[in-house]
């Protein structure tokens, strides 16, 4: 924990002394999430778990970031909130499912980038982050399922799960200070039943 926080720190550090000679962007986005699916028939236990399978759904959600460069590198900070949407959970053993609502939750995360392909119209570029999701106000819920059962749905016991993407990006340059920013990411969530996402997302940016 230690070192974790020292890394922060010169992280931080680094990113604040590093204002004064370089490019900066802000940028809101808004975005679409596409969630793969999670589980397993291996993954079943009665009594304990007995939806253990949970299909693919898309939220939405929107995100701040700030970014300074120093030709071709970026870094910065993002944070992001996303609304919640609706999965199927599946009984491996009887084919029984029930429709739940996911948790809203935030993520923040430390980035990484590189622009490999700059001009005065548009830049193209890579960029990879890892930071913590948090779910908010998670409860139980109870749900009836298809087969006309209640099944208590538990929130997950983990408060912080690891998170990290990796994608491509293109800004669109309206003029020197205002622009478009478009980015896809693959994104990976260590919750307990881990996670990937296909993240699409579009917003404006602002270059000072």
């Amino acid at each position: 924990m230690k070192l974790s926080r020292a890394a922060i720190f010169i992280f931080l550090l680094f990113f604040m002394s590093s204002l004064g000679f370089s490019s900066n962007d802000f940028y809101f986005l808004g975005k679409v999430n596409f969630m793969g699916a999670t589980g397993s028939e291996d993954s079943y236990k009665e009594g304990e778990n007995d939806f253990p399978a949970a299909s693919s759904f898309s939220t939405i959600g929107f995100g701040l970031g700030f970014t300074t460069s120093i030709k071709p590198l970026f870094f910065g900070l993002e944070a992001h909130y996303n609304l919640g949407g609706t999965t199927i959970l599946t009984d491996t053993s009887d084919h029984d499912t029930v429709k739940v609502n996911t948790y809203n939750y935030a993520s923040g995360f430390l980035m990484l980038g590189v622009d490999f392909l700059k001009n005065q119209k548009i830049s193209l570029l890579i960029n990879t982050g890892i930071g913590l999701s948090y779910a908010l106000n998670p409860e139980m819920k109870t749900y009836v399922s298809e087969y006309g059962y209640e099944t208590e749905i538990e929130p997950p016991e983990k408060k912080y799960f690891l998170t990290a993407f990796a994608g491509l990006g293109l800004k669109i340059y309206l003029n020197p200070v205002l622009g478009v920013l478009l980015n896809t990411r693959y994104q990976f969530i260590d919750q307990e039943e881990p996670q990937s996402a296909f993240c699409v997302s579009a917003g404006i940016v602002y270059t000072f």
